[in-house]
């Protein structure tokens, strides 16, 4: 659904949340059980090949961080690698993986978890998951190691520091999410990395590394009854915390401008011969609002069709120039606390008053289109729903063969919202009406201040930039983009 290389770029947090949905038979679904210490376990036979997935994921990273300590759970997650009371240091911990025929191993830090994965012969099942288990319940968090791995998390971030992607969406969360942008950066600030102690990778550990905000994931060749057994064995006394995860979340502002914005981002990356626009309104959080995550959900499926009102009405206003059906369109990413909905187009020759044109194409959508659906309450269709029902079922039943997809899935939706939200979505989806999409539309769209971006190539915002100054909008400056540089 997501055409434009440009809107790829930012889907490391813009789009995170824009997944297939759950199947409907419970066969297609992978296996739920839960351990008496609130440890999840989700699992998935696969016995195609003798190999079994094994991941463990936390609910933490960009979420859970302060503005004193954001990076220090993407610290946390390197220094997982470093040995525990399995791996004396980082060279046995690379040995023992060795040894289990590990060739694709690694951790990640998001903005809604922390996870660990690799995969093994299945007839090392059970010391695959002692492995996780020590890694992630006893690391060394040796001192030196840690010195040492400081400089290579502060290398990651300084890397992309001038990715015009990074100073795009870190601007975008900046001036987006004013409250706690922060906790939309999990690769975290240098100064703080730089600053971090154990104490604080040992306090993390104490709250948020507990069995009762984690999760394992299984899929393979493997038997349900037996992971669950080694579940028992392995991770049975892991203690539980009554700590509320909930609680250190910040809240977001639902209507973050008095009134629409727009900025305009030169992109040496993007070709002269085009310019894309992009808008962005706040969308319903799964915190707060699960219910209206469904009939979004359904409304940019639909936008997504060619053939929708939706794609006609912009296509047939030849002064906007967009390239095709393929380059016009919008989505919607569920998350916890930080949700958006998107619109956006790429259009042909932006010398000729790209300015203007993406104002037009913002008045459009805000005066025209978005009014329309919701006093109208007929958007979708009831032939269109079915069909788009049917073309959502079929594509699940194809990923349900990929059980790693599958997994990955349950986890998003496990970290985001919680096993009930996948396990229930088809059946949420499928009572999804025309009325209830209006209705989130006039919720969060209709008469909302949104932000509008303008991407492109330098030369051309050199030869405009009066008619973007005339137009109102500002230019994105890697000077201005991320927070931590401000007071």
């Amino acid at each position: 659904m997501k055409r434009s290389f440009l809107l790829l770029s930012l889907a490391f947090f813009l789009f995170a949340g824009y997944f297939s949905s759950c199947k409907k038979k419970a066969s297609l679904y992978p296996e739920y059980f839960q351990l008496e210490n609130g440890l999840s376990v989700f699992v998935k036979e696969d016995h195609k090949v003798p190999l079994a997935y094994i991941e463990i994921a936390v609910r933490a990273g960009g979420v859970t961080q302060r503005r004193d300590n954001t990076g220090i759970f993407h610290l946390y997650e390197h220094m997982m690698f470093k040995g525990n009371s399995m791996c004396k240091d980082s060279v046995a911990f690379q040995k023992t993986l060795s040894e289990l025929g590990v060739e694709d191993w690694n951790g990640t830090t998001g903005e809604h978890c922390v996870n660990y994965f690799f995969t093994i012969p299945s007839e090392d099942l059970k010391k695959g998951m002692e492995f996780w288990s020590a890694a992630i319940r006893e690391p060394l968090l040796d001192p030196k190691e840690f010195e040492d791995e400081k400089k290579v998390v502060i290398s990651e971030i300084q890397a992309n520091l001038n990715s015009p992607g990074t100073i795009l969406g870190h601007f975008f969360t900046k001036t987006f999410f004013p409250n706690a942008p922060w906790q939309l950066d999990p690769s975290g600030a240098v100064q703080t990395v730089q600053n971090a102690s154990l104490d604080e990778l040992k306090s993390i550990k104490e709250k948020y590394y507990v069995p009762n905000n984690a999760a394992l994931f299984i899929g393979g060749d493997v038997d349900v009854k037996e992971v669950k057994e080694l579940a028992q064995e392995i991770f049975g006394d892991w203690e539980k915390s009554d700590f509320d995860f909930n609680s250190e979340c910040a809240l977001q502002s639902p209507e973050p401008f008095e009134q629409t914005k727009f900025f305009v981002m030169p992109n040496e990356q993007v070709s002269p011969q085009i310019a894309q626009t992009v808008i962005y309104y706040r969308g319903a959080d799964a915190d707060f609002d699960r219910d209206s995550t469904y009939p979004l959900d359904l409304f940019t499926s639909y936008i997504a069709d060619h053939e929708s009102s939706f794609v006609k009405e912009f296509l047939s206003d030849q002064d906007l120039r967009i390239i095709s059906e393929d380059y016009v369109g919008g989505g919607y990413s569920t998350k916890r606390r930080t949700s958006t909905i998107n619109f956006y187009a790429v259009m042909l020759e932006p010398e000729r008053s790209i300015p203007s044109r993406a104002k037009k194409f913002y008045s459009i959508l805000s005066e025209k289109i978005i009014p329309e659906y919701v006093s109208s309450k007929k958007i979708v269709g009831k032939e269109k729903i079915n069909r788009l029902r049917k073309s959502r079922r079929d594509s699940q039943l194809i990923q349900s063969e990929l059980f790693q997809s599958l997994l990955a899935e349950a986890r998003y939706w496990w970290t985001v919202c919680d096993k009930d939200y996948f396990y229930s979505y088809n059946k949420k989806m499928d009572k999804a009406t025309d009325a209830q999409v209006a209705a989130a539309l006039e919720k969060y769209a209709l008469d909302k201040n949104a932000f509008v971006v303008t991407i492109v190539n330098p030369e051309i915002y050199k030869k405009l930039k009066s008619q973007f100054d005339s137009e109102g909008f500002v230019e994105i400056k890697k000077e201005d983009a991320f927070w931590f540089n401000e007071e």
